[in-house]
């Protein structure tokens, strides 16, 4: 009777206990939703101006639908949508978009490298140009694969290059526009093992990693912001860094959609001085932009505009188009308008290898000097 009473008490007890010990977690990834794809947008003119990815942004990130995209994988379809593709190098694919692009409802011309950073035979580098020099020049002289513009006015922003800071965010206002200086929310980086990522610093209109900035005056933020990127964002760690803005994706959430206020009206933002971020960004321009997706694809975005064929993109334009067709995990809107140029090897003009149309000073064609750039090299 005993025995039969102690098998029994086994036999009840024994899935609890199973049960109870050890068992992981598991969280199941939400099926896709849908993507809006027809924002409002500004005017067509105007003057605008990883692996291992160790992103300490987020602060501003919260559940919401863009967690459904989490785990997507998403390239266009070659012949369809007016794109065309080709293969640059082994793990390095170059993207064409031509023709009326249905997020912004206009006709476009838009540039894209994507880059496997799973293959070791390439390295991401940030270069800092002085005096500052054309996007080609830079892609020349270094031998790269692939090159495109970089960061704002050097006074503007924060540059540091193999771990000198040439550039601590020194003006509080843009320029003599006395304009808010509003380009350091976020920042592209490139660690000490060669890794690039992104940091979503905040701002007034945001709060990123740098708690109490939102609310705060430009001038107390900035002041924040150079403290941020000087003292958290240690050298060691981050031996390349450059501040810009808007952060369009942070960790999935299209923070480029929100960033201007859509309540204005398209006659007032006109009228606006072109660095004020509210033209500067709701405005359609020429863009440059680069993103970061969650398998390990580094994404060199450009956007050409001003013109009747290549109408150019708002920010939320921008920031829809890279969730819609590449679905980048990370975003970062890069210095545009004028400055805004892609090289690809093999590919473009045979002289400069520049693919898009570049329209400096309302010339077509033609390439602004800039300072710093990203380039994709060879190891």
């Amino acid at each position: 009777m005993m025995k039969l009473k102690k098998f029994i008490l086994i036999f009840v007890f024994l899935p609890l206990l199973l049960c109870c010990g050890g068992k992981e977690n598991v969280v199941e990834v939400p099926p896709p939703a849908s993507i809006e794809t027809n924002p409002p947008s500004g005017g067509d003119d105007g003057d605008d101006n990883g692996q291992g990815n160790e992103n300490p942004g987020g602060g501003n990130t919260h559940s919401g639908p863009w967690d459904a995209n989490r785990g997507k994988v998403v390239t266009p379809t070659p012949g369809k949508d007016g794109w065309t593709s080709s293969t640059v190098r082994e793990g390095i694919v170059y993207y064409h978009l031509s023709g009326t692009e249905t997020v912004s409802g206009v006709k476009q011309e838009v540039f894209v490298v994507d880059l496997d950073l799973s293959n070791p035979k390439y390295k991401v580098v940030l270069t800092r140009t002085t005096p500052s020099a054309f996007t080609s020049t830079v892609h020349k002289d270094h031998g790269a694969i692939a090159t495109i513009n970089a960061g704002y006015e050097a006074g503007s922003i924060y540059i540091r290059c193999g771990g000198t800071d040439y550039s601590i965010i020194p003006n509080t206002q843009i320029g003599t526009t006395e304009q808010d200086n509003w380009k350091s929310e976020g920042a592209f980086y490139i660690d000490s093992k060669g890794i690039p990522g992104f940091v979503f610093v905040g701002s007034p209109k945001r709060d990123g990693v740098v708690s109490g900035i939102k609310g705060e005056t430009y001038a107390n933020a900035v002041k924040m912001q150079r403290n941020y990127y000087m003292n958290t964002l240690k050298k060691a760690s981050y031996p390349y860094l450059l501040s810009s803005a808007p952060t369009m994706i942070d960790d999935y959430e299209p923070l480029g959609e929100t960033f201007c206020d859509y309540t204005l009206s398209d006659t007032y933002i006109n009228n606006l001085n072109s660095e004020n971020l509210e033209h500067h960004q709701r405005v359609r321009h020429p863009r440059t932009a680069v993103g970061l997706t969650e398998h390990n694809h580094l994404i060199l975005m450009v956007v050409d505009g001003r013109r009747t064929s290549r109408k150019g993109m708002s920010c939320r334009e921008l920031t829809q188009f890279m969730v819609k067709w590449f679905n980048p995990q990370y975003a970062l809107n890069l210095d545009g308008g004028g400055s805004s140029a892609m090289c690809v090897e093999g590919l473009g003009k045979s002289d400069t290898h520049v693919v898009n149309s570049p329209i400096d000073g309302g010339t077509s064609g033609q390439e602004r000097a800039r300072d710093t750039h990203i380039l994709i090299l060879d190891k």
